[in-house]
């Protein structure tokens, strides 16, 4: 079992290892546990899991991004939330407001936004 957090209202919820998503028990909101990959364009209106994503070089996201961990590699257009660290490299772009309680950033990269970084970052929505 592993413990994660509600990319919808907070709450913390205990699931399977193994489970692609469940049912909030607080809000009874959908949520998605897997990992992603972005390889190519992915537009959306929002982008949540409570997994960990990578953007990789030639993908670019274009949404609000909610997750677990983010890496950027490629580009990122929207406002963005996680609950534990987001990853710039060199060649990576954000453009939209950060929230997160870690931030690391490589020296070339492009961020464009209002940055929240710390423990009460994570709890804010």
């Amino acid at each position: 079992m592993k413990r994660v957090l509600c990319t919808h209202c907070g709450g913390e919820d205990e699931v399977a290892e193994r489970a692609m998503s469940v049912f909030c028990s607080h809000c009874r909101q959908r949520l998605i546990l897997e990992d992603y990959r972005i390889k190519s364009y992915h537009a959306v209106r929002e982008f949540a899991t409570c997994g960990d994503v990578v953007v990789e070089k030639r993908g670019t996201v274009a949404a609000r991004v909610i997750v677990g961990n983010l890496l950027v590699k490629g580009r990122v257009q929207g406002d963005v939330r996680a609950r534990g660290k987001i990853e710039v490299t060199r060649s990576g772009e954000i453009r939209g407001d950060l929230s997160a309680p870690r931030l690391v950033v490589e020296g070339g990269a492009t961020l464009k936004g209002f940055c929240r970084i710390g423990a009460a970052a994570a709890e804010r929505h």
